[in-house]
């Protein structure tokens, strides 16, 4: 049974085997180098990938959640409109009525990839941290969020569960209960969740010599690790009115990072990838007014390929892994703009040529591969 099967395309033909090694390197503005451009690769789900060694931590950007709920609309209508003469016993029949009666929508951040992780045998975990705090605190909420999760895992898991080890080695079947080693953890961080992932390794995993987990990757995508110009124009433009915004804002500014960067360092026994996006802008595209903005404010001193919000120059921390060719900020978490891909199909004619489900697979597969 294709355990994927959900995440693949519908149309038969995109179900063929086909050779995943179409990236192509292209030569882009001056001032990106020689940095690979990843076209297709991420088009279609391969047949096999392999779970990362090391459980893996979804860490979420700005305005980020883990999974927010609305309620829908009830199956009948203002059920607790109190009528002239309507008894007290009524009222609260109804009110009961109306709690049997509430659904539910879930809204993903991270939608459908921790079930395409769970899927291949990745253990997963999705951060919740303030959607409007500084770096700072976002980051002193994860900390405490993956040390619970350790703890849970210490006490209800043998080692060999957490680390995906299929062997009868008394040693791996042992539980992390009674040891005094910490967790091997991996991070996947979308956006802002990745200067929060790279605050917590460089000042705050190591104040305690009895830790609960040690980072040994990070992955980043689209983390604005040089600023953004687009919170450096958000910030031009409402000087005015600087008690009023959150000051997180103020440290995804271009300057702040400068200076973030020579503060909170890379810990030397830590992995560090990164993945870049420029999108293609069209007016149909949200992001195409903060695409300009990004090219406006950049202007002829580098390259000002972007994903709407993110540079692909300010993307680049540790081993760059490539650009995503014509995908934005959302399209890497799986939040495509419909109307975007109805186009694309219907006017002109074109198949997808990124599943941000297929990302994230190869991604864990790669963390596999270099022993993560």
């Amino acid at each position: 049974m294709d355990k994927l099967g959900p995440f693949r395309t519908r149309r038969k033909v995109w179900l063929q085997p086909i050779k995943y090694l179409s990236q192509k390197t292209e030569i882009d503005k001056p001032g990106n180098g020689h940095d690979l451009i990843i076209t297709d690769k991420f088009s279609q789900l391969k047949d096999d990938y392999a779970p990362s060694k090391y459980p893996v931590v979804l860490c979420h950007g700005f305005m980020g959640f883990d999974t927010l709920s609305f309620i829908a609309k009830p199956k009948f209508l203002n059920p607790v409109q109190r009528k002239v003469g309507e008894k007290v016993e009524e009222v609260a029949e109804n009110i009961e009525n109306l709690a049997g009666n509430l659904h539910f929508i879930n809204l993903e951040y991270w939608y459908g990839i921790k079930r395409a992780l769970e899927l291949i045998g990745t253990k997963v975990f999705i951060a919740k941290v303030p959607a409007f705090g500084t770096i700072e605190e976002r980051a002193i909420h994860l900390e405490k969020f993956i040390d619970q999760k350790c703890e849970e895992l210490r006490q209800s898991e043998s080692k060999a569960s957490i680390y995906n080890k299929k062997t009868d080695n008394t040693k791996n079947n042992e539980s992390f209960q009674t040891a005094n080693k910490p967790i091997k953890l991996n991070l996947v961080s979308h956006s802002m969740g990745g200067l929060d992932a790279r605050y917590l390794i460089s000042k705050l995993q190591h104040k305690s010599q009895n830790s609960n987990y040690k980072v040994v990757s990070l992955t980043t995508v689209a983390t604005p690790h040089h600023g953004s110009e687009c919170a450096d124009f958000f910030m031009d433009t409402i000087k005015p009115l600087s008690l009023a915004y959150p000051k997180c804002i103020e440290q995804l500014t271009t300057s702040y990072l400068k200076e973030f960067n020579q503060q909170v360092k890379d810990d030397p026994h830590v992995e560090y990838f990164s993945y870049g996006a420029r999108m293609k802008p069209k007016w149909f595209n949200v992001f195409t007014p903060t695409w300009a903005i990004i090219k406006s404010r950049i202007g002829g001193q580098g390259s000002y390929d972007n994903d709407g919000l993110v540079s692909v120059e300010s993307s680049k921390w540790g081993e760059y892994l490539g650009t995503l060719d014509n995908v934005d900020h959302l399209d890497l978490i799986n939040w495509t703009n419909k109307l975007r891909k109805a186009v694309d199909e219907k006017v002109f004619n074109s198949k997808p040529n990124f599943n941000p489900v297929a990302l994230y697979l190869d991604l864990i597969d790669n963390l596999n591969k270099r022993g993560f």
